[in-house]
C-alpha cells in the first residue's frame, strides 16, 4: 500500500501522458492533411525544444553535460524515439488507416516486456499475464470497434511493415531509456535526445522544403503543431522518461495501451463522433489490464527468485 501511494504521482503522470498522445492523433491528422510530413514532424520537435530547455534550467537545475557514454545513449534515443519512429509511422499511415496502425502499435508493451524478460530474466506472475492479455484485448476492441474480422481480414503489406518498424523503434527507445537515464536526469536525457532527433529530421524536411512551393500553414495548423510540441512531446516525453526510470520499461510502456482509448474519447468530445459500446467496454478493459499488470507481485526477476530459493 505504501509503495502504491508513493508511486501514485508517477502513475498519474503516465496516464496524463497517454492522454496527451491520444490528443496527438487528432492534431497529427490535421497536420498530415495540410503539411508535408517531415516538415510537420520537424516543426513539432523544434517547438518542443523551447519548453524542454526551460524545464532543464528551471526544474532540472541545468542541462547536464554529456560524457561519451551519455552522448551515444541520447543520440540513440533521438534516432529511435524521435527520428525512426516518426519516419516509419508517417510512412505507414500513407498506406493503411490509422485504426489499423493503432492496432499494431498496441503490440509495443508486449514487445517491450518480452525484450526485458530476456535482458533481465524476468519471470511473469499470473497478474502480469492476465493484465497484458486483458489490456491488449481491450485495445483491440477500441481500435476495431468490435469488428475483429475486418481488422485482420486484409493481407499485411508495406504499410504494416513500416508501422511494425515504428513499434520496434519505440521499444528500443523505451529500453535504451532505462539505461540512458542512469546518471542523467529525465529532463536532460529528453532534451538532448529531442535535439539529436530533430537534427536528424531536419535533413529530409529541408528536402521537402526545397522540393517546390508550399502553402502557408493555417492558424489551426500552427495550434496543432504547438500542442504536439509542448504537450505531445516536451511534457509527455519528460514524464514518460520519469516513468521508465521509476517503474522500468515493461511497466511504463504498458500505459501506452491507453493511447487509443483517449484517441477515441477525444474524437467523441472534439469531433462529435458517436461512442460505440465496444469502445466503452474496451476502454474499461485497458484500464483494468494496466492496473492488474502493475500490481505488486505481477513480475519477479528470475535472479532474485533463485537467490530466495
Amino acid at each position: 500500500m505504501q509503495q502504491a501511494t508513493r508511486l501514485f504521482p508517477v502513475y498519474l503522470k503516465l496516464v496524463v501522458t497517454t492522454a496527451f498522445w491520444g490528443g496527438a492523433f487528432i492534431a497529427g491528422r490535421h497536420l498530415a492533411q495540410h503539411m508535408p510530413h517531415f516538415l510537420a514532424a520537424t516543426g513539432r520537435f523544434v517547438s518542443a525544444l523551447v519548453p524542454l530547455f526551460v524545464f532543464a534550467y528551471t526544474v532540472g537545475g541545468g542541462l547536464q553535460a554529456l560524457d561519451r557514454r551519455n552522448l551515444v545513449a541520447t543520440m540513440l534515443l533521438g534516432a529511435t524515439g524521435v527520428f525512426a519512429y516518426n519516419t516509419f509511422f508517417l510512412a505507414g499511415l500513407a498506406y493503411i488507416p490509422a485504426s489499423r496502425a493503432a492496432l499494431i502499435v498496441a503490440l509495443s508493451p508486449v514487445m517491450t516486456m518480452c525484450v526485458m524478460r530476456v535482458l533481465l530474466r524476468e519471470r511473469w506472475g499470473w497478474l502480469r499475464i492476465v493484465g497484458v492479455a486483458t489490456s491488449l484485448f481491450g485495445v483491440t476492441l477500441v481500435v476495431t470497434r468490435g469488428e475483429f474480422g475486418a481488422a485482420f481480414g486484409e493481407a499485411a503489406g508495406l504499410g504494416e511493415l513500416y508501422i511494425f518498424i515504428a513499434v520496434a523503434s519505440w521499444v528500443a527507445y523505451t529500453v535504451i531509456g532505462r539505461y540512458a537515464l542512469q546518471g542523467m536526469s529525465a529532463v536532460s536525457a529528453t532534451t538532448w535526445s529531442t535535439l539529436w532527433g530533430t537534427l536528424m529530421l531536419a535533413g529530409p524536411a529541408a528536402h521537402e522544403l526545397l522540393g517546390g512551393p508550399l502553402a502557408m500553414p493555417d492558424a489551426l495548423s500552427w495550434l496543432a503543431m504547438a500542442y504536439l510540441g509542448v504537450f505531445g512531446t516536451a511534457v509527455a516525453f519528460f514524464w514518460y522518461n520519469q516513468g521508465v526510470a521509476a517503474l522500468g520499461p515493461a511497466s511504463a510502456t504498458l500505459f501506452t495501451n491507453l493511447v487509443p482509448v483517449f484517441a477515441v474519447l477525444f474524437s467523441v468530445l472534439l469531433l462529435g463522433e458517436r461512442p460505440l459500446p465496444s469502445s466503452l467496454v474496451g476502454g474499461l478493459m485497458v484500464v483494468a489490464g494496466v492496473i492488474l499488470a502493475n500490481r505488486p507481485g505481477a513480475v519477479r526477476p528470475a535472479l532474485v527468485e533463485a537467490a530466495v530459493r
